[in-house]
């Protein structure tokens, strides 16, 4: 594989994660960073060894950079994806890839024409406890699903909606921004469900914009499914679970960032000693603790697994997500795209 040289674009809260896994891994070299805030991409040009620029046009023009990595406000992800394969370049785009199915598909669409590799972080699925589920609902240890729920209480401090994120045109919703992730790991296991029903509500954070709780009732055609995402537990993330329930038994993923199998039981024996097996094949299972902002938890940091494993983050396979995220927001007479 050859090396791939990095460019950076976006120097926020999540550049540190993309510089520790590009210097971890021997086939990617960071290159160029670019930030429209002239002093931030300079400090970070010179600590890291690499060139500056200040647009997206000009290191587009004159960074020697082959891969570029989108971590910048989430309405800007669009219009520099598609600036990007234009330019033949590869793409890793930070969580959402964008606001709107019909943007991503574009996007989609375009990167096949143009040949270009393009990816999307979602790198929860790169969590040893889902890695767990996932196998064991491949080897049918559950039988047949039976209902599934997603419940996330998350703490949020009300200054989160400040800055782009305070702008629901820029940085979309509360499902775009913090429950993504977990509603990407629902449909990564079960697959896409229709919404049935969905309700937001402002319960904490009473002066933006953005809502900060939605409910949705969900349906898989055999059987139903539930989701509670929320930012205005108190005060701190309360618990990240999905629940999957099976004519052969149940399984708990849980945590504050479902980082945990929290619970399991079969009724075959030979089911629940294959599942422990699973378990005790991926290290750390039990436990891999969240990124830490300072005044709140993210979600479980896996950048350096997306580099390793970009496959598995095919742009397209963001899509599933995305969609959901729109059905449940049209449902609730919200439209952030």
């Amino acid at each position: 594989m050859k090396k791939r040289k990095v460019a950076i674009i976006g120097c926020g809260a999540i550049f540190n994660r993309h510089v520790d896994s590009i210097s971890s891994n021997e086939n990617f070299k960071l290159v160029s960073v670019c930030d429209t805030q002239k002093e931030i991409a300079d400090n970070k040009a010179e600590k890291h060894n690499c060139s500056s620029y200040y647009s997206l046009d000009e290191c587009l023009e004159k960074s020697n950079a082959d891969f570029y990595v989108l971590a910048t406000p989430n309405s800007l992800h669009y219009s520099q994806a598609k600036k990007c394969i234009e330019s033949k370049k590869d793409i890793l785009v930070e969580k959402p890839v964008t606001l709107s199915l019909d943007q991503l598909d574009d996007i989609i669409m375009l990167a096949k024409k143009e040949n270009v590799e393009a990816y999307g972080v979602l790198q929860v699925r790169l969590n040893n406890s889902v890695s767990a589920i996932k196998e064991c609902l491949e080897k049918d240890l559950l039988g047949k699903i039976r209902g599934a729920s997603l419940i996330q209480r998350w703490q949020r401090p009300v200054e989160y909606f400040s800055g782009w994120r305070s702008i629901p045109k820029i940085g979309g919703g509360t499902l775009h921004e913090v429950g993504i992730h977990y509603i990407d790991i629902l449909q990564y296991l079960i697959g896409k469900p229709n919404v049935l029903f969905a309700k937001e509500y402002n319960t904490k954070h009473l002066k933006s914009d953005i809502e900060d709780t939605v409910y949705a009732i969900l349906d898989y055609g055999t059987f139903g499914g539930n989701m509670e995402i929320t930012i205005s537990a108190e005060p701190h993330n309360l618990e990240c679970s999905i629940s999957i329930l099976g004519s052969n038994g149940y399984i708990k993923l849980g945590g504050k960032a479902l980082n945990l199998v929290e619970s399991y039981n079969f009724l075959s024996h030979g089911a629940k000693r294959q599942f422990e097996n699973i378990l005790e094949s991926y290290e750390n299972v039990t436990y891999i603790p969240p990124n830490n902002y300072g005044s709140y938890l993210g979600s479980c940091p896996n950048h350096i697994g997306v580099y390793k494993n970009l496959e598995m983050f095919k742009i397209e396979n963001t899509r599933d997500a995305l969609s959901t995220i729109e059905d449940i927001y049209t449902v609730c007479g919200r439209d952030y795209r």
